[in-house]
């Protein structure tokens, strides 16, 4: 074998190519068994994650819906049929300004409906109060009747034990003869022991002295028992008097027709002053409530009043007089309150409409989950056509409305997670502050409404929880071991970026922001910087 020097003695007598050959030779060689080894030995690539820290801070809730812009008043006048207009100032298109006048009118025409609307009103109201105070008596009576039957029934029993004692008693005295103090005193203690009355036993020793001579105590005995018992067809015929009365009473205090005619003045009473409210706006003429724009006019200058869409005052009351059916009386007196204004014109419509365009609300329907999170008063954000206004809630319905299809809240509801009823919703309204031209009425926008929010918590970011078989879950990282560890967590409320965190995790604690679902217990990672 060649020594060093040898072989390097040889090497420097090569040619300058034949050196270059073997030089780049074995540079590539060392290179390719570089990488053979490092393909063989090089360590895996660990998954990157970012990572955060587990802190306190708020969150605060919220609810994401849709809404339609309706104005905050739309102030509708109307008319009734027959008045005569005498101007018009106004046209659709029209801005006005409060106070500013709209209409004229000369209401002459109107005096005798409403005279016959007042009339109608006062004879509902008369036989409503007739109908009523018998009723009152009725029942007073009926309480009267009712004690007397009472007292004359508790008689009538005392008097049968009379009579029935009187027939039965015995007395061991003589008759015939006239009877000594000693003899009646005796006498009276038998009359006591058989059960007759201290009343009765005076009546019978009264009958005896009061006889001359000779005596019959038996027959004595026997008239007291027939004065018993005339008294006692006296108060069974007091009883039979008293019970027709009872009858009688207890059929005049059913409120029926006295609930017929007061349902009949309601109603009288409602036309008459709705009736009445149109002609005093009419008589004064109309007037601009607040700044507005005219939607609608359906007047003419000159000309009398006829409604487009006709809307009477008056209702359909035959099923009212339906159930007065079979009692002439009522049926008579019905008739007469109901055509007293059956031959007036009484017709009403929609003469002009301002929309108020000072205030913008977002209307929209909730379901009952979601209805107890919302309150009058809380924060609200609308964004119409990309712009974003400042809002408040001011109305939360206490009752729901049936509907026959999902609506937006509903459908909004269960994208987000949320619950709510698909056949019954709420209406909610939101004011928009500040209102401009993209605030434009029927067009939707979308509505966020803060409602709960907590303050100083521990919470994690939304990104950080995932499910598994129905918990909620999160990975922590290790920084000493570079390993995660999964983490069952209980959450509290959440908002579009942090839940709060009630167990499963503490403060200072780093969790991964969107572990993967190949991410596993004990796994090894890399941090992202």
């Amino acid at each position: 074998m060649e020594s060093g020097d040898v072989l390097f003695k040889r090497i420097k007598n090569w040619s300058r190519k034949k050196q270059a050959f073997v030089f780049i030779g074995g540079i590539v060689l060392l290179a390719l068994i570089i990488t053979v080894v490092y393909a063989n030995f090089k360590p895996e690539d660990l998954p990157e994650y970012q990572v955060e820290t587990v802190a306190r801070g708020d969150i605060q809730s919220t609810f994401d819906t849709q809404g339609v812009v309706e104005s905050g008043s739309t102030e509708t006048f109307t008319a009734a049929s027959g008045v005569r207009v005498m101007s018009v100032d106004v046209k659709v298109g029209d801005h006005v300004t409060a106070g500013q006048q709209l209409a004229a009118f000369d209401v002459s025409t109107l005096d005798a409906q409403l005279a016959a609307y007042k009339s109608a009103y006062d004879k509902a109201k008369a036989s409503y109060d007739k109908s009523a105070k018998s009723v009152s008596d009725a029942k007073t009576n009926l309480s009267s009747v009712n004690s007397q039957i009472t007292t004359v029934e508790k008689e009538i029993a005392q008097l049968q034990k009379e009579v029935e004692v009187a027939e039965n008693t015995q007395v061991s005295l003589p008759d015939g003869a006239a009877l000594t103090e000693e003899q009646l005193q005796e006498l009276m203690q038998q009359l006591a022991s058989g059960g007759m009355s201290q009343a009765q036993i005076e009546e019978i020793v009264a009958a005896i002295r009061a006889q001359a001579g000779q005596v019959n105590i038996a027959e004595a005995i026997q008239d007291s028992a027939a004065a018993k018992k005339l008294q006692l067809t006296q108060k069974q015929a007091q009883l039979a008097s008293l019970q027709t009365q009872q009858t009688l009473y207890e059929a005049q205090q059913d409120t029926t027709i006295a609930d017929l005619y007061k349902s009949v003045m309601e109603q009288k009473s409602k036309e008459y002053e709705d009736y009445k409210a149109i002609v005093d706006s009419l008589k004064n003429g109309w007037k601009a409530a607040a700044d507005g724009i005219v939607t609608e006019v359906n007047l003419v200058a000159g000309e009398v009043f006829a409604p487009k869409t006709e809307s009477n005052s008056n209702v359909d009351l035959s099923s009212i007089m339906s159930m007065a059916s079979g009692n002439s009386d009522v049926a008579g007196v019905l008739s007469d309150i109901f055509s007293t204004t059956s031959g007036s014109d009484t017709g009403v419509g929609t003469g002009i409409v301002v929309e108020n365009y000072g205030d913008f609300y977002a209307s929209f329907t909730v379901g009952k989950y979601d209805l107890q999170d919302l309150k009058v008063g809380q924060k609200a954000t609308v964004i119409s056509l990309d712009k974003t206004y400042d809002a408040v809630v001011t109305y939360v319905s206490a009752t729901a409305n049936s509907t026959s299809g999902f609506d937006i809240s509903s459908i909004t509801s269960s994208l987000t997670g949320g619950s709510s009823s698909s056949t019954n919703s709420a209406p909610v309204q939101v004011q928009i502050m500040n209102p401009d031209e993209k605030i434009v009425l029927g067009f939707d926008v979308d509505v966020k409404i803060d409602t709960e929010k907590l303050e100083d918590v521990v919470r994690i970011p939304v990104e950080a929880v995932t499910s598994s078989e129905g918990e909620n879950c999160v990975f922590v990282y290790d920084p000493e071991e570079k390993t995660v560890s999964k983490r069952t967590v209980e959450l509290g409320i959440g908002s579009d970026t942090y839940y709060e965190v009630t167990s499963g995790v503490s403060l200072g604690e780093q969790i991964i922001l969107n572990p993967k679902t190949a991410l596993q217990d004990g796994d090894k990672i890399a941090v992202k910087s």
